[in-house]
C-alpha cells in the first residue's frame, strides 16, 4: 500500500466518511507527524523515520482515545528516535491521549515517561516517575537501567 493507503485502511474500515473527508484526515495526519506529500510513496521509498511517522498517522486516523507505542524507536539512530520520541509526546498531549509505550530504551523512559512500571520476570516489579528512576533502591531496575550486574562481572 501507498502511504496514503495505509493511513486511510481504518478509516476505510471503520468509518463512513466520504472519500474527501478520508483524503483530507489523511493530509491532515501526515502534516501532523511532518511528512506532506509523501501520500503516493511506496513503503520501499521511506527511511526508517519516516516509517514510524507513518505509522503515528495511521494510529492517530481515528482520533484514538489511547496509543500503544511498542518499541517505537527499534532500528532507528538515537537523533531519529529523540524525534519520534518527541513527536509521540506532543500528540499525547496536543490530543489528550493515553499513551502506553512498551520499550528498553532508557533515554525514551526519561524523554517523555511520566508514569513508569518496570517489569521484571512478567511482573510490575517498581513503578514510579522519570526523576524516581534514576535514584530508586531496587535491585532489579537499577540492574537493568544501569547494567549493576554487569559492571560488576567485568570487573571481577
Amino acid at each position: 500500500m501507498t502511504v496514503e493507503e495505509n493511513i486511510k485502511f481504518p478509516l476505510d474500515m471503520f468509518t463512513t466518511m466520504s472519500q474527501e473527508e478520508k483524503r483530507d484526515r489523511v493530509n491532515f495526519c501526515l502534516e501532523r507527524v511532518n511528512i506532506v506529500n509523501s501520500n503516493h510513496l511506496s513503503p520501499a521509498e521511506l527511511s526508517g523515520g519516516m516509517k514510524k511517522r507513518v505509522a503515528i498517522a495511521r494510529a492517530i486516523a481515528l482520533k484514538p482515545r489511547y496509543l500503544f507505542c511498542d518499541e517505537p524507536n527499534s532500528g532507528l539512530d538515537p537523533q531519529t528516535a529523540g524525534l519520534i520520541d518527541e513527536l509521540i509526546s506532543e500528540i499525547t498531549h496536543e490530543y489528550d491521549i493515553t499513551t502506553i509505550v512498551n520499550t528498553h530504551d532508557m533515554n525514551s523512559v526519561l524523554m517523555i515517561g511520566e508514569t513508569i512500571a518496570y517489569i521484571y520476570k512478567g511482573e510490575i516489579w517498581w513503578t514510579g516517575n522519570k526523576e524516581e528512576v534514576l535514584t530508586a533502591r531496587n535491585t532489579e531496575l537499577n540492574d537493568f537501567v544501569f547494567a549493576t550486574e554487569l559492571t560488576r562481572r567485568l570487573k571481577q
